[in-house]
Parts: structure tokens; sequence; C-alpha cells
């Protein structure tokens, strides 16, 4: 993706519980900008990919997170 590409990702109510917060192994190229749970469980999650570079998004524990999200920004057009 781009510098600047937002990507709104939806995750389905869990049986266990609201899914945790969400956390960017590096806010300075993935910034989340927004995180909500509706009345249902969903949770809607937004993320801004701000630089070149990789980085993660991730929901639990740090060792074994329940869902990652990984983020590869180009400066160019990705084909």
């Amino acid at each position: 993706m781009r510098s600047g590409t937002t990507v709104t990702v939806v995750l389905q109510p869990r049986a266990h519980g609201p899914w945790p917060q969400p956390r960017s192994s590096n806010p300075m190229l993935a910034l989340v900008t927004s995180s909500a749970t509706d009345g249902k469980g969903v949770t809607r999650v937004t993320v801004r990919a701000a630089r070149i570079g990789s980085a993660s998004v991730t929901w639990g524990p740090e060792g074994a997170p329940l869902f990652t999200l990984q983020l590869s920004v180009a400066a160019y057009p990705v084909q």
C-alpha cells in the first residue's frame, strides 16, 4: 500500500469476550486512528499507513496474538 492509505479491519464478535485493544509494532509507520465496538460486539479498527516500511497491528498478548494485520508501505504504486 502507499503512504497515507487507510485500512479498516472489521472483527466479528468473539465468544470469549470483546477484542483486546489493537497495538501497532511501530506507530510511526502504522497508526491506529480509531477503534470502536458496536452493541453487537463487532469491532471496527482503522489503521493509517503513515510512512514507508513494514509494521504489524496485533490484538491480544504480545507472544500469542489473536489476530495480526501485516502492513507493507511502499513509496511507489504496488502492482
